[in-house]
């Protein structure tokens, strides 16, 4: 089997919090190729947060290397529930394999998967769990909800997870954040990171855009595709 396609890159920011509660974790498989990656975002600003936050994202991307993204998120939540911490996080795991025709995503709460395409164009590929984005869908109520957006309705320990794929023979480069990214930055600097050669300077840039317009946590994962 030949080295995986992917390269990967991540960064992170701690911006004005007093822990930094977001957690990230890649697992590789020289021998079947597979790449999985995880980014988890703790809910709180405390220790326990960050712990549970790094306690799942390790857990769900060993699962997932060996497994499937579901059975990643499964392994989180019986992992921290396992565990004496009561803290929860948002997740969003990926899958990235040689031998499928298809990227899975499975994620819960208001960590995203961003796509950029072949011909170039920035796809959402996950939605977020939160009690904003559901008052969006029910009504006519468009834009930020800055009160809601970051109620979340679904986390590691709470409620089912939700699986998207995507067409792996069509994507340049994959993204995995915390929303200290995907609710401070607009797509079209998002579109622009993940278009750079490097997926470090990507994760890294997305991170430090981040941390100019706010103060929460930031977390990016960026992969690309070597052709």
């Amino acid at each position: 089997m030949p080295p995986t396609p992917w390269r990967v890159g991540g960064a992170q920011r701690q911006g004005h919090r007093e822990v930094q509660a977001d957690a990230f974790a890649v697992g590789g498989d020289r021998a079947t190729g597979r790449v999985a990656a995880c980014v988890t975002d703790g809910i709180g600003d405390t220790t326990e947060a960050a712990e549970a936050a790094q306690l799942a994202a390790d857990a769900a991307a060993h699962a997932t290397l060996t497994a499937t993204t579901e059975a990643g998120c499964a392994a989180a939540r019986e992992h921290l529930a396992a565990s004496d911490n009561l803290a929860d996080a948002s997740i969003v795991t990926a899958l990235f394999d040689p031998d499928h025709s298809r990227i899975a995503i499975t994620w819960a709460g208001i960590c995203r998967a961003y796509a950029l395409t072949d011909d170039g164009q920035l796809q959402h590929a996950t939605y977020d769990h939160s009690l904003g984005e559901r008052i969006r869908r029910h009504t006519n109520r468009r834009g930020p909800l800055e009160l809601y957006d970051r109620k979340v309705t679904r986390t590691v320990a709470r409620h089912e997870f939700v699986t998207t794929s995507l067409p792996a023979h069509t994507i340049r480069s994959v993204l995995l954040c915390s929303d200290g990214v995907s609710q401070l930055l607009d797509d079209h600097v998002i579109l622009r990171a993940l278009t750079m050669a490097d997926p470090d300077d990507a994760a890294q840039l997305l991170v430090d855009s981040g941390g100019i317009h706010g103060s929460d946590n930031a977390t990016a994962v960026v992969l690309h595709h070597q052709s």
